[in-house]
């Protein structure tokens, strides 16, 4: 096996070249060395534009910011909740940090939080005193991204409002607590991926307000079949 030949290199110039000769493979040498040989070879004055962006990630895939859980929507596009507004005009705002002004608005929010897999406004909405609430914030997060993976979330239609719980002890307590308590009636209509099991969840949840802030405490659930 014969040993391979060098590859030319471009940067030399033969000196037994005529004249005319030699200025063209001067200039073709200046013409790879600014432009690059065939197209391979990047400029090195190359404009952002002309760089290739990288692939966008997807689920779990890492970003600067850490973990990308999140499935939200364009701002312009339809809120999951059902209200008819936009993202951007409904449940954005309180995904981003705003406080619920009625707990309609938070039932409204944090069925949008399952469509767009937001575990950590999840958390941060329910009551710290509440029979939801989790210590395990950690087991707690992977345990709603299951939840949030494992089904799909169809329709939400929520019902009426009605102060307090009806309880004239849990009444006394609340001013005890200068909190305020509600209770919202809703349905869910959902499905279990891979899965015919279409169901419809019913739901008598009670909120707590404290310091100005409404929270969910728990719920009296029940299901239905579609």
């Amino acid at each position: 096996m014969m040993a391979p030949k060098p590859a030319p290199r471009p940067d030399l110039i033969r000196t037994d070249l005529p004249d005319d000769k030699r200025k063209q493979v001067a200039k073709a040498r200046r013409a790879a060395k600014q432009e690059g040989l065939g197209g391979f070879a990047p400029r090195s004055g190359a404009k952002r534009s002309e760089r290739k962006a990288p692939s966008a990630g997807r689920g779990f895939a890492k970003q600067s910011g850490g973990l990308n859980y999140d499935r939200r929507p364009a701002a312009n596009a339809e809120c999951a909740c059902g209200s008819g507004d936009t993202y951007a005009k409904c449940c954005a705002p309180l995904h981003d940090g705003e406080d619920a002004a009625t707990p309609s608005d938070l039932v409204r929010a944090r069925y949008a939080a399952y469509q767009y897999r937001l575990p950590d406004f999840l958390m941060r909405t329910t009551d710290p005193k509440g029979d939801e609430y989790e210590e395990d914030t950690a087991a707690w997060k992977r345990s709603l991204l299951g939840f949030t993976d494992g089904f799909e979330f169809q329709k939400l239609e929520v019902g009426e409002t009605v102060e307090g719980d009806g309880s004239v002890k849990q009444q006394s307590a609340q001013q005890v607590e200068g909190a305020h308590l509600a209770q919202v009636d809703f349905r869910v209509n959902f499905v279990q991926k891979g899965s015919l099991n279409l169901m419809v969840l019913c739901e008598k949840s009670t909120f707590r307000k404290v310091d100005g802030k409404w929270l969910y405490a728990q719920g009296e659930v029940s299901y239905e079949a579609q």
